[in-house]
Order: C-alpha cells, then sequence, then structure tokens
C-alpha cells in the first residue's frame, strides 16, 4: 500500500509539474518550403524582421513557436528567383490544442508556466509552404502582380472547388 502511495504521489508530482502540450507536441517545428522553380532563395525573418534563414527550396528548417513568454512567433518569408518577381508569404503561430489538456492533466503550472515559456503552447501554420512565383518578363503595376501571384497561389479553398468544376466538366 505503501509502495502505490508514493509511486501515486510521483505521478501527480510529475504530471503538475508538465505542461501537456510541452509533453505531447513539444519542441521546434518543421516547416517545409518549396518554390516552383525550385531552387528559389528562401529569406526566413522573424517577428522583429531578424534573418533566421537564407536557404534554396526545397527546404526543411526548424522554426521556434514562440517570441517569448505568451508570445506566438509570426515569420515573414520572402522568396526571390532570377526572372522571377520576390514574392513574399507568412508562418503564423496559433493555440496548440493539445495547450488545453493542461486545464486536466498538466494544471496550471501547465498553463501558465510550462507550454508558455517552452513555446509548446503554439503550433505553426502552414508547415508546409508551396510558393509558385511569377516570372517578371512583362512589367507589372502592384495590382497586376498581386492578381498574377493569386492565379499562381490560388487559396486553398478555391484549389478545391476548381477541381470540382474541373470535374464536372469532363
Amino acid at each position: 500500500m505503501l509502495k502505490f502511495f508514493k509511486l501515486t504521489t510521483l505521478v501527480i508530482v510529475i504530471a503538475s509539474g508538465a505542461g501537456c502540450a510541452s509533453m505531447v507536441d513539444g519542441g521546434p517545428t518543421v516547416v517545409h518550403i518549396n518554390s516552383e522553380p525550385a531552387g528559389a532563395k528562401v529569406s526566413v525573418f522573424d517577428r522583429e524582421d531578424k534573418p533566421v534563414y537564407t536557404q534554396t527550396t526545397p527546404a526543411s528548417l526548424s522554426l521556434q513557436r514562440s517570441h517569448g513568454y505568451f508570445a506566438g512567433e509570426r515569420y515573414k518569408v520572402v522568396f526571390e528567383a532570377p526572372g522571377y518577381y520576390p514574392a513574399t508569404r507568412y508562418i503564423d503561430s496559433q493555440i496548440n490544442g493539445w495547450y488545453l489538456g493542461n486545464i486536466f492533466f498538466g494544471g496550471v503550472i501547465g498553463l501558465l508556466v510550462v507550454d508558455p515559456m517552452t513555446g509548446a503552447m503554439y503550433t505553426l501554420s502552414p508547415n508546409e509552404l508551396n510558393c509558385n512565383l511569377v516570372p517578371s518578363t512583362v512589367a507589372m503595376s502592384p495590382e497586376e502582380l498581386k492578381a498574377a501571384e493569386l492565379k499562381a497561389n490560388p487559396p486553398k479553398a478555391l484549389k478545391s472547388t476548381q477541381v470540382q468544376n474541373n470535374s464536372l466538366k469532363k
């Protein structure tokens, strides 16, 4: 009986001293970055516009989820390739669903200390970033470039609608 009590006490102490998201889904997030054409220079900047990475696509980058205590991160990703207009995309932090598990398992320490300090209270979205660059063979106004980028990179909801419409035409 004494062994059971000690074991139960140990489990409670460990569970209350750790954050749920930190235990289940902690650490940096790997984000996969692709471009068309491949081989584009990709530069990643944090929320203070400090450079974090400069690589060529395709790239898999390990990014921190937070920018400090209770501060989610936002990354600006700039794509550049000769013969193409530069393009900018963003990766944002969002509340990690596992963070809410602290209500049941990690307790106040997980909610207010562990997960906010480790950044595990956040997840990054998207975790795969694809960018089709627009050729710069023709000069475009900012409005025309924005329209061309939208056409080359339609929103995901639009892509699924287009696929449905194309399959109905056949």
